[in-house]
């Protein structure tokens, strides 16, 4: 049945290959034609011999996300197997990530999932190993794979509760192409339980936590351009309140907050999400009355109170001088973004309910006293009362980095997988 159903998936083919074609012809992108060609090449695995490595550890991400989130993971895969990284990623932007990474020999579109067009990529590459990375499942890169004698192995799986129910739809599928598996190192015994529901043998998973936290910076690299900004505020000494990647909504209730926290003498940075936003945020300021300054104009209000952070990769070495952090996207349904970055920097941390992006890391905060729920109502009484008591805070701040802490180790565990397999096979 398996094997029947994975035919249909490629009869399905030429209309996913139609949706692609008709993708670039609508994309604002059309017009890039000098990479157009390569890319609908690699998307159709229809690149030539000689322009793929082969024999390498070919590691499969879906984005750029993913692509970050690995960085130690290949330096540990090219230490221990002493071959190239060849690296595919879904996506263009994930692509051209990689490409900066100096571990990664070569970086590439991964092909469609079509079974042609799979078999004769692994034919041109010749890996020594597949590793898929989070939740990448290509039934018919698995089958190929599998049918050209590639040992296959998830690392750093994961897998939600919708993409399970949706995949047991056609579950003998998935029990076939996970069946090739060789070993999976899970994120969650969550993802071990849904995949094994699936169909992958319990005796060949492992629960080895997110590689994602074993690149927790405690030492962020631009504290000096921090402190300098202090300094030209007169902020120097004075209580800090900063805020990561905050969508509309949390920026709100910010400023309904601001006058409050003003009059006590804390001093505020915000960092948006997304810095597209910038012109919507200076009107948002200029309305609010509050005196404001944005990092980008390098001149600075003696006045001012609150800084919009509209710069990339400052967000960091802010959390490091923060008295309180808050983290975004968790008043607002987005799931929260990074919940520990502040906390390996001891920094307690507040965020919102909706945290289904981390759940396990947004539990562990809480019950380790070292985050706080806050919600638009509360927001402003919880800074207030944290702000007054220095010593709570410090407590608090202390168990934020003791559970950060707790979330690193999941390379290493990965990589004893990877070597007990190594050692079992011939």
């Amino acid at each position: 049945m398996g094997l029947f159903l994975l035919f249909l998936t490629n009869l399905a083919f030429p209309f996913a290959a139609l949706g692609v074609c008709i993708g670039f012809l609508l994309s604002g992108r059309r017009g890039l034609l000098a990479h157009l060609g390569q890319e609908l090449r690699e998307r159709f695995g229809l690149e030539k011999k000689g322009e793929v490595i082969q024999g390498a550890i070919w590691l499969h991400c879906a984005s750029v996300g993913e692509v970050k989130s690995i960085q130690g993971l290949l330096a540990a895969l090219k230490d221990f197997y002493h071959r190239d990284i060849l690296l595919t990623t879904t996506t263009q932007a994930g692509k051209e990530t990689a490409l900066k990474n100096p571990l990664i020999k070569q970086a590439l579109l991964v092909p469609l999932d079509f079974y042609p067009s799979c078999r004769r990529f692994i034919r041109l590459a010749k890996p020594y190993r597949l590793f898929l990375i989070e939740r990448e499942i290509w039934p018919n890169l698995l089958e190929a794979a599998y049918q050209a004698g590639v040992p296959v192995a998830f690392l750093n799986g994961r897998i939600s509760a919708k993409s399970t129910r949706a995949y047991g739809w056609v579950k003998p599928l998935f029990k076939r192409v996970l069946g090739h598996l060789n070993f999976a190192a899970l994120q969650t015994a969550e993802s071990a339980e849904r995949y094994t529901q699936l169909g992958l043998d319990a005796s060949r998973c492992k629960v080895c936590g997110n590689v994602k936290y074993d690149t927790l910076n405690d030492a962020p690299t631009r504290t000096g351009e921090v402190d300098a900004l202090l300094t030209a505020l007169g902020w120097g000494g004075k209580p800090l309140l900063v805020l990561g990647s905050t969508h509309p909504q949390e920026e709100t209730m910010l400023l309904r907050a601001a006058p409050e926290f003003i009059k006590k003498d804390i001093k505020i940075i915000f960092a948006p999400r997304h810095l597209e936003r910038r012109p919507e945020i200076r009107t948002a300021l200029r309305q609010s009355g509050l005196p404001h300054a944005f990092i980008s104009d390098k001149n600075f209000p003696k006045d001012a109170a609150i800084v919009c952070a509209d710069v990339m990769g400052l967000l960091p070495s802010l959390y490091a001088r923060a008295t309180l952090t808050f983290v975004g996207g968790s008043v607002v349904n987005r799931g929260a973004h990074n919940l520990l970055e502040p906390a390996i920097l001891s920094k307690t941390v507040l965020f919102g309910k909706h945290f289904h992006n981390a759940p396990h890391t947004a539990r562990a905060l809480l019950e380790n006293g070292g985050g706080v729920l806050v919600d638009e109502y509360n927001f402003k009484t919880i800074v207030l009362r944290l702000m007054q008591d220095m010593a709570q805070l410090e407590n608090m701040s202390g168990k934020a980095r003791k559970t950060a802490l707790s979330f690193k180790g999941a390379t290493h565990k990965i990589m004893e997988m990877v070597q007990q397999y190594e050692r079992k096979t011939p």
